[in-house]
Protein backbone atom coordinates (compact mmCIF):
# COMPACT_ATOMS: atom_id res chain seq x y z
CA UNK A 1 0.00 0.00 0.00
CA UNK A 2 1.27 3.43 -1.07
CA UNK A 3 2.30 6.60 1.62
CA UNK A 4 -1.15 8.29 2.66
CA UNK A 5 -1.52 12.45 2.01
CA UNK A 6 -4.27 14.01 4.29
CA UNK A 7 -5.82 16.72 2.78
CA UNK A 8 -8.19 19.23 4.86
CA UNK A 9 -11.23 20.77 2.84
CA UNK A 10 -13.56 23.13 4.61
CA UNK A 11 -17.13 23.11 3.21
CA UNK A 12 -19.81 25.72 4.07
CA UNK A 13 -22.63 24.43 6.25
CA UNK A 14 -25.31 26.40 3.76
CA UNK A 15 -23.47 26.50 0.43
CA UNK A 16 -22.65 23.02 0.49
CA UNK A 17 -25.48 21.49 1.91
CA UNK A 18 -25.90 19.26 -0.81
CA UNK A 19 -22.24 18.39 -0.77
CA UNK A 20 -22.88 17.44 2.98
CA UNK A 21 -25.65 15.69 2.55
CA UNK A 22 -23.87 13.37 0.01
CA UNK A 23 -21.05 12.80 2.24
CA UNK A 24 -22.96 11.77 4.97
CA UNK A 25 -24.69 8.88 2.75
CA UNK A 26 -21.55 7.63 1.55
CA UNK A 27 -20.17 4.37 3.59
CA UNK A 28 -16.20 5.15 2.58
CA UNK A 29 -16.40 8.93 2.43
CA UNK A 30 -12.36 8.82 1.30
CA UNK A 31 -12.95 6.54 -1.55
CA UNK A 32 -16.50 8.62 -2.39
CA UNK A 33 -14.87 11.48 -2.90
CA UNK A 34 -11.57 9.81 -4.60
CA UNK A 35 -13.86 8.82 -7.07
CA UNK A 36 -15.37 11.98 -7.77
CA UNK A 37 -12.18 13.65 -8.20
CA UNK A 38 -11.08 10.86 -10.60
CA UNK A 39 -14.55 11.15 -12.78
CA UNK A 40 -13.85 14.80 -12.84
CA UNK A 41 -9.94 14.68 -13.63
CA UNK A 42 -10.89 12.39 -16.40
CA UNK A 43 -12.64 14.36 -18.12
CA UNK A 44 -15.70 11.03 -18.16
CA UNK A 45 -19.62 11.47 -17.99
CA UNK A 46 -20.97 10.60 -14.92
CA UNK A 47 -24.80 9.90 -14.00
CA UNK A 48 -24.48 13.51 -12.55
CA UNK A 49 -23.08 15.29 -15.16
CA UNK A 50 -26.12 13.36 -17.47
CA UNK A 51 -28.91 14.70 -14.71
CA UNK A 52 -27.85 18.61 -14.92
CA UNK A 53 -27.90 18.09 -18.49
CA UNK A 54 -31.49 17.01 -18.16
CA UNK A 55 -32.55 19.32 -15.69
CA UNK A 56 -30.71 22.09 -18.11
CA UNK A 57 -33.23 20.90 -20.66
CA UNK A 58 -35.88 21.06 -18.48
CA UNK A 59 -35.35 24.66 -17.46
CA UNK A 60 -35.26 25.66 -20.95
CA UNK A 61 -38.32 23.56 -22.17
CA UNK A 62 -39.83 25.59 -19.19
CA UNK A 63 -38.76 28.96 -19.89
CA UNK A 64 -40.17 28.50 -24.12
CA UNK A 65 -37.10 27.32 -25.49
CA UNK A 66 -37.96 25.46 -28.82
CA UNK A 67 -35.57 23.10 -30.94
CA UNK A 68 -36.23 21.96 -34.45
CA UNK A 69 -34.58 19.72 -36.42
CA UNK A 70 -31.78 17.30 -36.22
CA UNK A 71 -28.83 18.17 -34.26
CA UNK A 72 -25.94 19.23 -37.16
CA UNK A 73 -22.19 18.46 -36.76
CA UNK A 74 -19.91 21.14 -37.15
CA UNK A 75 -19.09 20.15 -41.24
CA UNK A 76 -23.00 20.88 -41.80
CA UNK A 77 -23.70 16.98 -41.53
CA UNK A 78 -26.83 15.43 -39.33
CA UNK A 79 -25.08 14.01 -36.57
CA UNK A 80 -25.99 10.34 -35.48
CA UNK A 81 -25.54 9.04 -32.21
CA UNK A 82 -23.54 5.96 -32.16
CA UNK A 83 -24.66 2.56 -31.28
CA UNK A 84 -23.03 2.22 -27.80
CA UNK A 85 -23.86 5.61 -26.51
CA UNK A 86 -28.36 5.22 -28.40
CA UNK A 87 -27.44 1.88 -26.06
CA UNK A 88 -26.28 3.26 -22.66
CA UNK A 89 -29.00 5.86 -22.74
CA UNK A 90 -32.11 3.06 -23.54
CA UNK A 91 -29.97 1.33 -20.41
CA UNK A 92 -30.07 4.46 -18.30
CA UNK A 93 -34.00 5.02 -19.03
CA UNK A 94 -34.86 1.12 -17.69
CA UNK A 95 -33.00 2.05 -14.44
Amino acid sequence: MGKKVTITISLDADEDRDLLRWLGRQENRSAAIREALRARVSGGVTLGDVYQAVKEVERLIRSGVVVAGAPAADNGEIWEEPPDIAAALDALGKL
